[in-house]
């Protein structure tokens, strides 16, 4: 399948929001294209503070009603550092970063960069992502003339939720609070009602003694409350998504239906759970009318892409590819998707939106 892949941005084109501060990454975009024609995304971007030697440094969000920004000092003989946060007492866990997002505006093809934001645009704040707020998705309703953007929110009080903010300007954000409880992410609304309700697709975790992490879908009146709950997807045997799945960009209504782009992951060895995790991409089409109902799907040998570049295979997490956004080119005839590139960086594939749909069993 042809396919055009852009290195968008990597960590050093950032400007860290304090002078003692290094950005880490940016990552994983929600992405909209305004009336104007130009691509904006909400970028996750990922900072830590420079460490001494005798303590680690634990940032976090502190405002009410602004960006506050409060260090904590540990002292390194009091806590583990363990892969990628340190633990202290009672296996309590400290990140040694934080996440925020930028605006990158993007032109009209959607492949190049003419703007990047010098400070956070949305950050968390007490309670409401303390601990960093990531990967957002951006759904807008044209009917409502509204923004409704989904996020992970890191917190000392919630743990890791997921929640909504509304908007009709992408500047002044509603905060609505948590939708989808702890260890539910990867949530994404489609962009029109279906009988009344919206719907959602997300990933809940929880110790899933029975199965793998798959992908459910819930409904709801007025995107606060979400039921009816039940599971659609779940990661395929011997295949490139055979440890778990999660939903990826915001569906697109195509002529054949309703078209996602979501993540897949497989060890590196088939059958050796300690080796390299691998996070690709596939995509599902839904019935036009049911959310929930599907017709079509990537073959489970083989993924629609994955990690295959520099940027893809090195980073701060290797070999990953996340799709997180989805936009149509301005003739429609092509998807533009926005992926994070080994958690470090931010790409798109730009891929004739007929190739995908004819690439689906």
């Amino acid at each position: 399948m042809k396919m055009q892949t852009t290195l968008l941005l990597r960590p050093r084109d950032i400007e860290p929001t304090l002078a003692n501060f290094r950005v880490r990454g940016a990552l994983n975009p929600g992405a909209v294209r305004l009336g104007s024609g130009k691509i904006v995304l909400f970028a996750r971007v990922a900072e830590t503070p420079h460490h001494g030697d005798k303590y680690f440094l634990a940032p976090r969000f502190s405002g009410k009603n602004s960006t506050k920004i409060v260090v904590d000092k540990i002292p390194r003989h009091i806590c583990r550092w363990n892969k990628d946060c340190f633990v202290i007492h009672e296996d309590i866990s400290r990140l040694p970063t934080i996440s925020h997002f930028r605006k990158i505006t993007l032109d009209e093809s959607g492949l190049e960069v003419e703007k990047i934001s010098k400070k956070p645009d949305f950050a968390g704040r007490e309670e409401d992502g303390d601990f960093g707020v990531e990967d957002a998705r951006i759904t807008y309703f044209e009917k409502e003339k509204k923004y409704a953007m989904t996020y992970v929110s890191v917190s000392m009080s919630s743990g890791v939720s997921t929640s909504l903010a509304l908007s009709s300007d992408l500047n002044n954000w509603q905060r609505k609070g948590i939708i989808f409880r702890q260890q539910n992410k990867d949530v994404v609304i489609y962009p029109q009602k279906f009988n009344g309700y919206f719907a959602a697709l997300h990933r809940p975790e929880g110790t899933m003694i029975f199965d793998k992490p798959r992908i459910w879908i819930s409904y709801s009146k007025d995107l606060l409350f979400w039921g009816k709950d039940r599971p659609i997807m779940s990661p395929r045997k011997n295949s490139w998504e055979q440890v778990r799945i999660g939903a990826g960009t915001v569906p697109i209504l195509t002529s054949e239906g309703w078209l996602m782009i979501y993540h897949g992951v497989r060890h590196s060895e088939i059958g050796n759970e300690e080796s390299p995790k691998i996070y690709s991409a596939g995509a599902v089409l839904f019935d036009k009318k049911n959310p929930q109902k599907i017709i079509g799907i990537t073959p489970s040998k083989e993924p629609l892409f994955s990690p295959e570049y520099e940027f893809e295979k090195n980073g701060f997490v290797k070999g990953v590819v996340f799709p997180s956004s989805l936009v149509q080119s301005l003739d429609k005839k092509s998807a533009l998707i926005y992926c994070g590139a080994a958690d470090s960086n931010i790409e798109v594939r730009k891929i004739a939106i007929k190739d995908i749909l004819n690439s689906l069993s």
